[in-house]
């Protein structure tokens, strides 16, 4: 397994909720006042927030009264080239240097891996930045988290879960250096647990759009746990919600405890 214990909990395993998407999408719902959505999602207490440099700069002191953990976003990740639109094709760039990162303190700096594009030099200049940042944080004691997913046109939405494409691209993100991958859940147990015994790092799933009921998307992460999943990484499927917080506590009880999720969430 990799060196990483993801962050230090008594379990091992991590809640940690997405806050970066600001840098890329702006003022989407739920996120206008960035202020009151970091104060709902800490309020239940996750491991750690995943957010830009600036953003960990900007709310430092928030984030330091807390017992939340910092991981850092190395990369500008947007739907479309308008802002707050999502009309595609992604566009996507290395925003941050390392030093910048590090200057953060952080737990661990997340980068995407995208898959599917058409422009392959797109596609070549975001390896390029994979491995460079797995270069540089070498010996720093950060790990890498590679977030795998399929977004170009060239792979159709019905497979950004389906579990060849989901194998094929875990394998590459470690192959590339990654110490934690961050991954798409491909549906149920079965179909996921031989991606993460194959793979020798740390896997957590990643959230992506709101999938609907809390209840829907809590049956996925107590899945993705059985299978061996070593937490996740979401975002709007917790702060896009009535109330973060109480999602945060059921995540919490799932990843740490093992609760059923009709428990840590009653219908």
């Amino acid at each position: 397994m990799s060196e990483y214990d993801l962050l230090d909990t008594a379990s091992g395993n991590a809640v940690v909720v997405a806050l970066d998407h600001g840098i890329g999408m702006g003022a989407i719902n739920g996120f206008e006042d960035p202020q009151i959505t970091l104060d709902a999602v800490l309020a239940g207490k996750p491991d750690g927030v995943l957010v830009g440099p600036y953003f960990a700069e900007q709310f430092a002191d928030t984030l330091a009264a807390s017992s939340t953990e910092v991981l850092v976003t190395a990369d500008f990740v947007s739907p479309s080239s308008r802002p707050g639109e999502d009309t595609g094709p992604w566009v996507q760039q290395h925003a941050f240097d390392t030093d910048r990162l590090l200057a953060c303190d952080p737990v661990g700096v997340k980068s995407v891996l995208a898959f599917g594009r058409q422009d392959s030099q797109s596609f070549e200049r975001n390896v390029n930045y994979i491995t460079e940042i797995t270069e540089s944080l070498r010996g720093t004691g950060v790990p890498h988290m590679v977030e795998t997913v399929m977004w170009g046109n060239d792979v159709p939405d019905r497979f950004e879960t389906d579990t060849e494409y989901v194998a094929n691209v875990c394998r590459i993100g470690w192959e590339l250096g990654a110490d934690i991958l961050k991954s798409p859940y491909t549906g149920d147990r079965d179909s996921f647990e031989p991606i993460v015994e194959n793979a020798p790092v740390p896997v957590m799933i990643l959230g992506g759009p709101s999938p609907g009921p809390v209840g829907t998307m809590l049956a996925d992460v107590a899945g993705a746990m059985a299978a061996g999943a070593r937490g996740l990484v979401m975002g709007r499927s917790v702060w896009q919600t009535q109330d973060p917080a109480a999602v945060v506590t059921a995540l919490r009880r799932i990843v740490h405890d093992s609760v059923a999720p009709e428990v840590a969430w009653p219908p």
